[in-house]
């Protein structure tokens, strides 16, 4: 039987180790950092990095999105890192160097094929010309401003364009693919930078993804299969530990409507630990109705059945139990990096929910004139509708029995 209540000695909730590979120092501006995730072993990628650049203002809190070099072992990848290579000479050097580090690393599992990821544009054309006549260096993914690279590369390349026109720009070549963000900057997806801009660079991420699975072939993770055991920890065995285990170093929960959650592997602990995982009616039950499964993200929509019998933080927070039993829809948006979670955005019928619990009322006054006005707010029947598109009427709000009455 699950527990009720947090038992930090019971061996359910000793702390799960995360995954740790220490980062190797090739050079003075060239590092290796193996794969970060439960599996332990990927493909390999040589990303070169700016130098320099502009730092956010000291007011603003650092994102949870990590540097590249820790994102991307963390899907999975033996990422080589390179800062500071200028010439010919210096990148040439550079890509020698890492691939001869990762064909000695025991964690490669693909070893005839690498990814290179140019984050510095001031470089590009000098990587181009390195990594022709190296077939090993299978593909390209670059961040450019406002023309395409030149040379074209000679690998499948994806290309992330940053413009300020509205003149869509097109390859000749097949092997090249391109996605444009308006008005952003080339250092957009780095999140150290005063430019950051963190819904450009989830996309970039998960387009680039796709896209390096593709070439290589690898990592592959069954997604879905990973958010099963979140949920199996989280909601049936009830273990904190063993539900953070299942996440990256930093997560974050961002349950919309109430704007409660946690952000960073501290906060989310507590969060789960004293409002979330404990605090649920004993009867709640998650009755799935879809399930969409993308490249890093599984999307459900389902419905959340409790009976109100306590106070229920993250969902009404501050309301006492009033004992009615709840039918309410939501949607989740879980974020998967790798084999771990990074987040979950879960959205719901707000209005439902507080009116199935008898705390907000069917009318409220409207005007002068002593009127009243019905609010267009379904009960559990809405939940019905979404379970089963024949059990209710649509437009029935459309009635004049809705509305000033």
């Amino acid at each position: 039987m699950a527990p009720s209540f947090y038992d930090p000695n019971s061996a359910d909730e000793q702390e799960v180790p995360l995954p740790s590979t220490p980062l190797i120092q090739l050079s003075s501006n060239v590092v290796l950092q193996p794969p970060l995730t439960r599996r332990g072993t990927g493909p390999g990628m040589i990303a070169f990095l700016p130098t320099l650049v502009k730092s956010p203002t000291p007011q603003k809190p650092k994102p949870l999105d990590p540097e590249p070099i820790q994102k991307w072992a963390e899907e999975g990848f033996a990422v080589v890192g390179v800062t500071g290579a200028s010439t010919s000479a210096n990148v040439y050097d550079a890509l020698a160097k890492g691939v001869n580090a990762l064909l000695e690393l025991k964690e490669l599992d693909v070893r005839e094929k690498f990814a290179v990821y140019v984050y510095d544009s001031s470089i590009l054309s000098v990587v181009i010309e390195c990594i022709q006549g190296d077939s090993r260096l299978a593909c390209l993914v670059a961040i450019v401003s406002e023309s395409l690279p030149d040379p074209t590369p000679s690998v499948p390349s994806f290309i992330h364009l940053i413009t300020t026109s509205g003149q869509l720009q097109t390859s000749s070549s097949s092997s090249i693919t391109i996605n444009r963000y308006p008005n952003a900057s080339t250092n957009f997806i780095l999140p150290h930078s005063a430019d950051y801009n963190p819904g450009y660079a989830n996309l970039a991420h998960s387009r680039t993804l796709v896209f390096l699975r593709k070439i290589l072939g690898s990592p592959i993770f069954d997604i879905e299969a990973i958010w099963e055991e979140h949920t199996y920890f989280e909601f049936e065995m009830r273990s904190v530990a063993k539900t953070m285990g299942t996440m990256v170093a930093e997560p974050y929960v961002n349950h919309v409507p109430t704007m409660t959650g946690g952000v960073g592997r501290k906060n989310l602990t507590a969060f789960y630990r004293d409002h979330f995982i404990f605090a649920n009616p004993p009867d709640t039950k998650l009755q799935l109705v879809s399930r969409t499964v993308g490249s890093d993200r599984v999307i459900d929509e389902f419905i959340f059945k409790l009976t109100h019998d306590r106070v229920v933080h993250w969902l009404l927070p501050g309301v006492p139990p009033t004992g009615k039993k709840l039918e309410i829809p939501f949607v989740g948006v879980v974020n998967v990096r790798g084999d771990r979670l990074y987040h979950e955005h879960i959205w719901w019928d707000h209005a439902t929910a507080l009116l199935q619990a008898g705390v907000l009322p069917s009318h409220v006054p409207h005007g002068e004139t002593g009127q009243r006005l019905r609010l267009p707010v379904a009960g559990a029947e809405g939940a019905r509708l979404l379970v089963d598109e024949t059990d209710g009427t649509s437009n029935v709000m459309f009635g004049s029995e809705w509305g000033v009455q």
